[in-house]
């Protein structure tokens, strides 16, 4: 038997930077988000002997072990490792993983691998199987403590739960996941509307630009209260179906972020940003901490193949997607 798993990645309307700590804990985090059909794959083939295998498929990696003490980080697959060394099954596998998005996008391809990973695993226990919300603590807590990556914990909370979200953070594990009440015809007009432009590889990870921004003298609260209030107006605009002041938001998100942490764009970045909004798009924005990845783009009606082309022209790679409401999913197959 084979037990596999997929946790889709999300998009970030608003609000991130305030769900990771110290923030969370003083004022409440909140971000504004969304899962799509891109997904992380998981394969877990359980063996009777003790070998364990990992394949990355995205790394191009393979490794070999015959027992749990034998793994080690080495800079290869530390995420991988970590799960297996935080679950610590007691028996033998073959592990196999794969995206359908690059690493590094902004999209938070690396929570949806620890959560689809953790998945399968929790999909082999006899009892007391993980919850929800305990596997997506359990994602967090490996990205922070055991690979030392600066995050916060919207990406896992995403990948686990699924759907359009917004979510809540009052400090540690007190996350409330609130899933946003959108008339049909408004959630079909916005992913008609929006666009996903892969822009170019990020100069660095999220958690070398969190680490940067905690590594401050003061930590701008102020900017940081700017970017929660605009998550706040942008969950208000989605759920009355005020999707052009929805996309003047987006830009709004973008500002504040940039006037919080200017050295998360470039001028190729901005130079995108702008050719978007001169061919049809309302608002545009970076995923992610910054650098690279991917835009998530907001377009006046029927002007979304325009901008498309438009940002194809200057290299961007558009990326088909359609909105996720699943979460992670595990389900058992045959060899």
């Amino acid at each position: 038997m084979i037990v596999r798993s997929r946790a889709p990645v999300r998009i970030t309307f608003g609000g991130g930077g305030t769900d990771i700590s110290p923030y969370d804990q003083e004022h409440t985090g909140l971000c504004l988000g969304a899962t799509i059909d891109n997904y992380v794959y998981s394969s877990l083939t359980p063996r009777e002997e003790s070998d364990i295998e990992i394949i990355s498929w995205d790394l191009n990696a393979k490794q070999h072990f015959k027992g749990l003490e034998e793994i080690s980080y080495n800079g290869n697959c530390d995420l991988i490792k970590a799960v297996i060394k935080k679950i610590k099954p007691q028996y033998g596998f073959s592990l196999y993983v794969r995206s359908d998005i690059k690493p590094h996008s902004g999209l938070g391809a690396s929570a949806s691998a620890a959560v689809s990973i953790i998945g399968a695993f929790n999909h082999l226990r006899k009892k007391d199987r993980l919850t929800k919300h305990q596997i997506a603590e359990l994602a967090y807590r490996i990205e922070q403590e055991e690979i030392r990556n600066i995050t916060g914990r919207q990406d896992q909370y995403a990948a686990t739960f699924g759907g359009v979200n917004l979510y809540e953070f009052h400090g540690g594990d007190k996350v409330f996941v609130n899933p946003l009440s959108i008339e049909k015809d408004y959630l079909l007009e916005l992913e008609k509307n929006l666009i996903i432009a892969r822009v170019g590889e990020k100069t660095e990870t999220s958690g070398q630009v969190h680490r940067k921004e905690q590594g401050k003298s003061t930590i701008d609260i102020e900017r940081l209260h700017e970017i929660k209030h605009v998550a706040e107006d942008m969950e208000y605009a989605l759920r009355r179906g005020k999707l052009n002041d929805f996309g003047l938001l987006i830009k709004e998100s973008w500002d504040k972020k940039v006037a919080y942490n200017p050295g998360i764009t470039t001028p190729h970045i901005d130079s995108l940003i702008d050719l978007a909004l001169k061919n049809g798009a309302i608002g545009a924005r970076l995923m992610g901490a910054g650098t690279g990845g991917n835009l998530l783009v907001y377009c006046k009606p029927n002007k979304e193949q325009i901008v498309s082309q438009e940002l194809e022209k200057e290299g961007a790679k558009i990326i088909p997607f359609s909105f996720d409401f699943t979460g992670l999913q595990t389900w058992e197959a045959e060899e």
